[in-house]
């Protein structure tokens, strides 16, 4: 490990394996035929993919605009060289007579405009991914690899600036944490923004540390100053969430430099440095999106501005937004970026959803301010969490033993300022997360857990050689720990989406703790189960199963939709319920025990995947 030029095999050698298992866990082995291995298009990756190539041919965004395009192009880049059959957007405003949104196979291909600037996202999806000419399945392919490819190449950016910030070691302690973790290989094999979005605001909080020990130290700033503003921007460009790591920068910075300098003068100096780095953030997210929106007019913004802006806000701000559209390319873009910022914020105040949550079904309510806590303890692995907790020993026992005065300890503490950045950050986002009512998925609070992982792993390198209760060295509990990660990683192999671990009674018996995107976001099974229909020759089978992608078209024309709530069971037949409807339903107080599931509990044929349910109903039911 002297020699330089093997320092890299290490972390390239991790960030390998996370793509690998990524993606053979989402792609599966057999790829002779798609339609029947791996993971069917998840719910959100519906609307991602098609609406990432859509953005790159179109130059317009009226598909998806409450989330931002990054993650999406990344997802629609390959498909370029692809190049899939896009359907044709009409002309016409109205819909077409033959316009049907959910018979497979669809009577007309063509996206009328009306439900483009309307947003019908989920439509667009299906009419784009399940086009007769096109293979869903073959597109996700592409577009999930070059996700995780992005995804790794910015852990990697990740481990490198880290390295510079604190140490190797810390480093690669950081990123093992990460890419061996069950539930973040779920949410970075998909196309979804969750991920990348975390990695990238936790590079954000790494750059703006440096700048700032960099301008207390009087060193060169510039780079530092740069890469802060490219990958804030680039972090706000992947999710809207992101914009909460703007509040942490500023309050971090403003309390670093007041604690260092002590110096009024310095305080100003800061201001307008940070009111400069907003300023140029918010340009170049400007720039980005303008070429995502050069080819929308001013009325149907305008029209996009009026329709999709939240009815319990004040119109007043409808009118503000719709007056920047006519104005210079920047304000264009810039008025597409607030518009959806406004769309997902409201989206939180609203959560419109039904959410299952430890025996409880819940609606705009929310589930509780347990909701993430208990997941936080059920969906990491055993060994992540004793990680966690031994970093938590280790930093309580330092500061109520520690023999240095308070305030000398605070110097040495924020000298080097990203551990106080990420605290604070970590504190602010869970203040908001926790009083919101959006609670579909541990996802939400991803920044969150991956900045509490390289908490961890400063702790564990700081404390290396040290002996924990005076029994064994904290490097080798790290490594008799990180071997368990790992071969628990291998062995749950490819059910990362609905891991849980033993604390919940294991992956089998997790979705009693929570269904969602924490279980079965959309029916991630779906193409086992047409496997299964497949080799059994099953000629008719009933299912009820949330998902985005039309069934038919994996099930064949032996599928008929179900609800068991219709008041009826079919006999000689076999029904399907995915574990996100069975858990809705049997879970409904205001349904009787003859409209719920449970009902058929003795008539259960097989598990799918994780989440199928299937039960063989004889000819006669007593």
């Amino acid at each position: 490990m002297k020699n330089k030029k093997y320092l890299l095999i290490i972390p390239i050698s991790l960030i390998l394996f996370f793509i690998i298992i990524s993606f053979l866990a989402v792609a599966g082995c057999h790829w002779n035929n798609l339609k029947y291995t791996g993971d069917a298009i998840t719910s959100d990756e519906n609307s991602h993919i098609s609406s990432g190539y859509y953005y790159l041919k179109t130059g317009r965004y009226f598909i998806n605009p409450e989330h931002p395009p990054i993650v999406k192009d990344i997802a629609g880049l390959p498909l370029l060289f692809l190049n899939p059959t896009f359907p044709e957007i009409s002309d016409r405003v109205n819909l077409e007579p033959e316009f049907t949104r959910w018979d497979y196979p669809f009577k007309s291909y063509v996206m009328p405009k009306k439900l483009e600037i309307g947003n019908s996202q989920w439509d667009w999806g299906r009419l784009f991914l399940f086009n007769p000419n096109n293979d869903p399945d073959y597109i996700a392919f592409w577009s999930r690899l070059s996700v995780i490819v992005f995804n790794g190449f910015f852990i990697f950016l990740l481990y490198i600036f880290l390295a510079k910030t604190w140490s190797k070691r810390a480093s690669l302690i950081g990123i093992f944490l990460i890419i061996s973790s069950q539930f973040i290989i779920s949410i970075g094999s998909l196309v979804v923004m969750d991920f990348m979005s975390s990695i990238l605001q936790v590079i954000a909080f790494v750059c703006f540390a440096n700048y700032l020990k960099k301008y207390v130290e009087k060193g060169k700033i510039l780079n530092w100053f740069l890469l802060s503003i490219l990958f804030t921007s680039l972090a706000l460009l992947t999710k809207f969430s992101s914009l909460l790591v703007l509040p942490a920068m500023f309050l971090g910075g403003l309390f670093f430099i007041i604690f260092i300098k002590k110096n009024v003068v310095e305080v100003g100096k800061f201001l307008i440095r940070f009111s400069s780095f907003v300023l140029s953030v918010f340009f170049v997210i400007a720039i980005f999106y303008y070429f995502h929106v050069h080819n929308m007019t001013n009325d149907e913004m305008i029209n996009q501005v009026v329709q999709t802006y939240p009815q319990e806000l004040p119109f007043q701000g409808a009118v503000i937004l719709s007056s920047f559209v006519i104005g210079n390319p920047l304000t264009k873009g810039l008025t597409e970026y607030i518009l959806g910022v406004i769309m997902v914020f409201g989206r939180m105040s609203s959560a419109l959803q039904n959410t299952y949550f430890m025996g409880g079904v819940y609606g705009s309510e929310g589930a509780g301010a347990l909701y993430f806590p208990i997941l936080f303890l059920t969906k990491l692995s055993i060994s992540t969490l004793l990680l966690i907790f031994i970093s938590l020993i280790l930093a309580t026992w330092k500061f109520i033993y520690s023999k240095i005065d308070i305030k000398t300890r605070l110097i040495a503490f924020l000298k080097n300022p990203l551990s106080f950045l990420l605290l604070l950050f970590s504190y602010l986002y869970m203040v908001i997360s926790l009083s919101s009512n959006l609670q579909i998925g541990l996802r939400h609070i991803m920044p969150v857990i991956i900045s509490i992982m390289l908490l961890t792993a400063r702790e564990i390198d700081l404390y290396w050689n040290l002996k924990l209760f005076r029994i064994v060295k904290i490097k080798f509990l790290f490594f008799f720990l990180a071997t368990t990660a790992l071969i628990s990683t291998l062995i749950s192999f490819p059910y990362y989406l609905s891991y849980y671990n033993a604390f919940a009674g294991g992956t089998d018996q997790g979705y009693k703790i929570a269904t969602d995107s924490n279980y079965d976001w959309g029916g991630q099974d779906v193409k086992r189960l047409a496997e299964w229909v497949k080799e059994n020759k099953i000629n008719k089978i009933y299912a009820h199963i949330f998902t985005n992608v039309p069934l038919k078209y994996y099930l064949g024309n032996g599928y008929e939709p179900y609800n068991i709530e219709w008041g009826w069971i079919p006999t000689d037949s076999y029904i399907v319920v995915s574990i996100f409807e069975y858990q809705n339903n049997i879970y409904n107080n205001k349904l009787p025990e003859s409209k719920k599931y449970s009902s058929l509990k003795d008539h259960f044929y097989k598990k799918i995947g994780t989440t199928m349910l299937i039960f063989k109903i004889p000819e006669e039911i007593k």
